[in-house]
């Protein structure tokens, strides 16, 4: 396998009760989408940005740089082809998909179940988010896939991952993966039965983000991954350290507070 770069990961600022994987575009870095996380102020959430490793990409004239797999061409006609069931570098996306499954896995070991785990991505790193989450043997939380595409080239899609919700924006005057490229996707998903797919054409993006794209993607993330509210036994089984974290997601101010049973206290009225 080859070496992936440096992993961000920024803890949730409240109860971590669930976890974002966000996969940059090609030639940039989990750097790249890190301002993101606080931006979207889920405080239960806990963001987490790989990096892919560092490769000669063919349409770039074998510039070395991060990207999830080779990508040979990107005009009218590739991505003609393409779309009709040719992908690009399937070796490559297989080992970046089993690189996330592995982030997916360390997740779980932490004590976050699969329907608490989103993956999401932009360009590349979408459509890495795309086959990682369609794929896998049990269902996730869903899928964010912003301004990428998915060509009919899976051949069988796990029954139990036709009902996990996925996001997908797309910019109208995207000029790098063409507008027509995210509606022929949105018919790849459908024809595979897919049952839970929000798709939004942003006016006047090109391939990049916006406030408003950001702004839906929080409104489902809250959807897919709303705060759970602790039990009282596992309040009273918090840290210290836990406990003023939960408090201050709730605008409580732990000032004074210098007993654990005065922050228990304070928990249980919340819940």
């Amino acid at each position: 396998m080859r070496a992936f770069g440096p992993v961000i990961r920024q803890p949730a600022l409240g109860r971590h009760t669930g976890s974002v994987i966000m996969l940059h575009g090609l030639g940039d870095t989990g750097d790249g989408w890190a301002p993101v996380g606080p931006q979207l102020q889920l405080p239960h959430v806990k963001f987490i940005y790989p990096t892919a490793p560092t490769r000669p990409i063919t349409v770039n004239m074998g510039m070395r740089m991060p990207g999830w797999f080779d990508i040979t061409h990107l005009d009218q006609s590739g991505l003609q082809d393409m779309m009709k069931g040719k992908p690009f570098d399937p070796e490559g996306v297989a080992e970046s998909v089993g690189y996330v499954r592995g982030l997916i896995a360390e997740e779980v070991a932490a004590g976050i179940p699969l329907n608490r785990i989103v993956v999401g991505g932009f360009s590349q790193g979408g459509h890495i988010a795309y086959k990682t989450v369609l794929t896998h043997s049990q269902p996730l939380a869903g899928c964010a896939a912003l301004s990428t595409w998915l060509e009919p080239s899976i051949k069988e899609v796990p029954p139990v991952n036709l009902e996990v919700p996925f996001f997908c924006g797309h910019g109208s005057v995207d000029n790098l993966i063409p507008p027509v490229i995210a509606t022929t996707t949105q018919e790849v998903l459908e024809g595979m039965g897919l049952k839970n797919v929000e798709f939004h054409m942003y006016t006047g993006m090109g391939h990049s983000s916006c406030p408003q794209e950001l702004r839906d993607l929080r409104d489902w993330l809250l959807r897919v991954l709303p705060d759970v509210a602790p039990t009282k036994d596992e309040v009273a089984a918090m840290s210290v350290k836990e406990l003023k974290a939960f408090l201050h997601s709730k605008g409580v101010n732990t000032t004074g507070m210098f007993e654990k049973a005065e922050m228990v206290e304070a928990a249980l009225a919340h819940l």
